[in-house]
């Protein structure tokens, strides 16, 4: 008498295990998570998020307008970087395809120390950006070189003493207190007192992707491969967004309602300095993150740029 779990065809139950284990090895290898990484790509660089990951690709949201096929790169840490190519875009959130499979294990293992004991730090983006720099009352010109949430590197003349505090001015970003860990020549390192919201970086940034990427002839290309204009969906973008300040108990209030995304970005800049934590959220009081915002927002400067060309 044959046992119940055997089957009359023994190639059948071993092709049934394989399936249930290739599933299960799918499954194990899906980790949500959040995590700070700098995505990379020839159309620009910024902050993104990784929300899922696997050992062939990840989902991370992310703010610059990047399209089917761009490569990309995802640095952790100025040591650690993830290649691949974008395979799917649904506003700010990208799927991206690694260029070779990942150890996860070893990504996500906590940062090695470099060579000198130096521990790896978070990884900045290069800029070129004018920077006000307070020592006491004195008043320092500088330029930005690059920036992180918790550091910045200048390019200035004057001779700084390590240790040294400082207030730092950034238009259209909050005020910044640091103190200066090293110099060489020009090239100034500070250390910020504390880090940076990710959010107001993200939004001082985008600054800078609006105004390399208001290109009336851009396309987007769609997922079965075909080929439209990207354009504001009414049913969407035309919504009402509430920008709500929070305080530090939770107590919410609205600070405004409008209609376009970049005029709730500049409400958020505005606003953000003065509460714990500043949202947007639509018209069904759902909260949108400044990925999208700013996404929204470059297909509004898009738009107006063509309606301009068209008149």
């Amino acid at each position: 008498m044959k046992n119940m779990i055997e089957s009359d065809d023994p190639s059948a139950a071993t092709s049934d295990d394989a399936l249930a284990d290739q599933d299960r090895r799918k499954q194990d290898r899906h980790i949500a998570m959040l995590r700070l990484a700098k995505i990379k790509a020839e159309s620009g660089e910024g902050w993104g998020f990784i929300k899922n990951l696997s050992t062939t690709g990840m989902m991370v949201e992310i703010h610059p307008n990047f399209e089917l096929g761009d490569k990309v790169s995802a640095l952790l840490t100025e040591d650690q970087e993830l290649t691949g190519m974008v395979r799917w875009r649904k506003e700010a959130l990208a799927g991206i395809e690694f260029s070779s499979p990942i150890d996860i294990a070893q990504v996500l293992a906590k940062p090695n120390r470099a060579k000198q004991g130096r521990v790896s730090r978070l990884p900045r983006i290069e800029m070129k950006h004018p920077i006000n720099v307070y020592q006491g009352s004195r008043l320092i010109h500088a330029n930005i070189c690059d920036i992180s949430p918790s550091g910045i590197c200048i390019s200035t003349d004057f001779t700084f003493e390590d240790g040294k505090s400082l207030r730092l001015s950034v238009p259209e970003l909050l005020e910044i207190k640091g103190v200066v860990r090293w110099q060489s020549g020009q090239r100034v390192g500070i250390a910020f007192s504390e880090r940076l919201p990710l959010d107001d970086l993200m939004v001082w940034l985008s600054t800078f992707y609006r105004a390399g990427k208001v290109d009336t002839g851009e396309l987007a290309v769609l997922n079965d491969g075909s080929e439209m204009a990207r354009k504001v969906d009414p049913a969407i973008d035309c919504l009402p967004y509430q920008v709500i300040g929070h305080d530090d108990l939770g107590k919410e209030i609205l600070i405004d309602t409008l209609h376009s995304a970049t005029e709730a970005l500049t409400q958020f800049k505005a606003t953000s300095k003065f509460f714990y934590r500043v949202s947007i959220r639509n018209a069904e009081n759902v909260e949108l993150s400044i990925g999208t915002i700013v996404l929204r927002a470059f297909d509004e400067e898009r738009a107006a740029a063509k309606e301009q060309q068209d008149d």
